[in-house]
């Protein structure tokens, strides 16, 4: 499991699975104050849980899923963000 310290201001991505490919309804930078592991800002804020947090699967170079080009990590999701 990655500390959210080590991964405060690090890129993600939330994908799910849809017919045709994946479907992305969430991404953004993380940010950790110390207590509280977040994605986003404002209105689109949201508090990563620790299942998230041990499901966080790095974006590997070459990898095959498009959706993810460009950011750091990316998490399957079974449900919206």
């Amino acid at each position: 499991m990655h500390h959210p310290a080590h991964i405060d201001g690090r890129s993600v991505v939330i994908l799910r699975q849809g017919r045709r490919g994946f479907h992305v309804p969430g991404s953004g930078l993380l940010s950790y104050d110390g207590q509280t592991l977040t994605l986003g800002e404002d209105e689109s804020r949201r508090v990563f849980t620790n299942d998230e947090l041990r499901s966080l699967m790095p974006v590997v170079e070459g990898s095959r899923i498009p959706e993810c080009r460009g950011f750091d990590f990316f998490l399957l999701s079974e449900v919206d963000a």
